[in-house]
């Protein structure tokens, strides 16, 4: 199931990142790999010969990185198949992209030797003709997907104070995906207070390209909040009927992922058509000496420049300007966050590969895996009993593997559970502690019979 909702929902972001990558380096806007060029400039013969070098790298990190994913359907382990697919994210954040920077590098080395590169110092060019009145974004069109979400939400809390199957706290999953919706309409702000883009010395002409794009970017993030406002309900609704509980979810995630990467695609084109419409007016001079900002075409870096965010380019959308303080913190964020998906794979290996255990000892029931989980009184344990079939549960927070549930679950129509158990057993233990409901097991049956004995001794 991991598998197929990997392959459904994470594999096609590599062909999406490989289109964009070189599908997005015409000379729409004149750029080729994020350098500044004139037409005539692309027929030179060592362009030609980097243009190509760029693409056959690229169609052997395709095939490679294609193949990579297969790989985790060779083990039956959780743990294993999750960490293959983790590696694999890691490398399309980074390995995707080196043959874009050694394009990169190329072009600007054999631009400075064909001394195409202007003599004068680099300029900052500023539209002050309407400048900050280009906006696109409204607040009534984003109001109304909000307030649909967030009435979700509100009566997800009404159906779980009114009806018992609902797990306490259920609502604040909802609240979660309602949230989603606030931020598309959060980051379609932040887009639209760019400033006016400057292509040329015509005012008219930067803003009517700045307004055509805002216009783009507008329509795609309200089309957004519409889409997480669905998949709000579609999340809500198994919390309320058993008819939509097995698979609503999962269903409902993989369609919300496939339809907003699918989006991308038109949005690309018309982004491609407004350069193409433009192509003509666009000015190199005005952005000839930029490209030593751009550390591999992809990085921006610039200490004069005080805004934070910056149109890519490369690709769609905006990147943040390294040399300000947010962006800096933003940009270590991100790398961090990237960099402790190997502690993750560390940490999820250890707990399917550790067996637990449950064990008695000075009159304390303990159950331990990798640290001690569960410590508990046995004068406070009651209503023990032997279960030979576990009811049907959801997690809501914990871990969940073939051969380890552990964590608490939810168990419609009887509330919430503490659970610590290897579900390939036959027998597990049932019991309740200050208010507190469990399931639980040994590493097999005998240990989980042994403690059952005492237990009831």
């Amino acid at each position: 199931m991991l598998n197929i909702i990997l392959f459904v929902t994470a594999y096609p972001i590599l062909f999406l990142m490989y289109f964009f990558i070189v599908k997005n380096n015409g000379n729409e806007n004149h750029l080729l790999f994020s350098v500044t060029m004139e037409d005539t400039w692309l027929q030179q013969e060592e362009v030609k010969k980097i243009s190509s070098d760029f693409r056959r790298q690229m169609r052997v990190l395709l095939l490679i990185l294609s193949i990579i994913p297969f790989t985790s359907l060779l083990s039956k382990h959780v743990s294993i198949q999750l960490t293959i697919w983790m590696m694999w994210v890691l490398a399309l954040c980074f390995v995707l992209f080196i043959p874009f920077g050694i394009a990169n590098k190329r072009l600007k080395q054999w631009k400075k030797e064909n001394h195409l590169y202007s003599e004068q110092k680099l300029i900052s060019y500023t539209e002050l003709k309407n400048a900050g009145n280009i906006r696109k974004v409204t607040f009534l069109p984003f109001f109304l997907p909000i307030l649909v979400s967030f009435s979700i939400w509100i009566f997800a809390i009404f159906c779980e104070n009114k009806f018992s199957f609902m797990a306490k706290g259920d609502h604040w999953i909802v609240f979660t995906m309602a949230c989603l919706t606030v931020l598309f309409w959060m980051i379609a702000l932040l887009m639209d207070h760019k400033p006016i883009e400057v292509i040329c010395y015509e005012s008219d002409i930067n803003i009517n390209y700045t307004r055509a794009k805002k216009n783009i970017w507008k329509n795609f993030w309200l089309l957004c909040c519409w889409i997480n406002t669905a998949y709000t309900f579609t999340v809500f609704l198994p919390f309320v009927s058993d008819k939509f509980y097995q698979g609503t979810i999962l269903i409902g995630s993989i369609v919300y992922c496939a339809v907003i990467m699918l989006l991308l695609i038109p949005l690309m084109k018309k982004f491609k058509n407004i350069e193409n419409q433009y192509h003509d007016k666009f000015d190199t001079n005005i952005k000839m000496n930029d490209d030593n900002l751009w550390w591999m075409g992809i990085i921006y870096y610039n200490p004069k420049d005080n805004h934070t965010m910056v149109d890519k380019r490369v690709g769609l959308g905006t990147t943040v300007n390294m040399a300000t303080p947010l962006g800096k913190i933003s940009s270590l964020i991100s790398v961090i966050a990237l960099l402790s998906l190997p502690i993750v794979c560390i940490w999820i290996i250890m707990e399917e590969f550790t067996p637990i255990q449950l064990s008695i000892k000075d009159n304390t029931l303990c159950s331990q895996q990798i640290f001690e989980d569960y410590s508990i009184d046995v004068d406070d344990i009651e209503n023990v009993t032997l279960v030979e079939e576990l009811p049907r549960m959801s997690k809501s927070n914990g871990s969940a593997m073939d051969n380890l549930l552990k964590g608490k679950f939810h168990v419609r129509n009887q509330g919430t559970y503490q659970v610590f158990l290897n579900p390939q057993n036959k027998y597990f233990i049932s019991f309740s502690a200050d208010g507190v409901n469990y399931y639980m097991s040994g590493f097999d049956d005998e240990e989980t019979m042994k403690v059952y004995e005492q237990l009831i001794d």
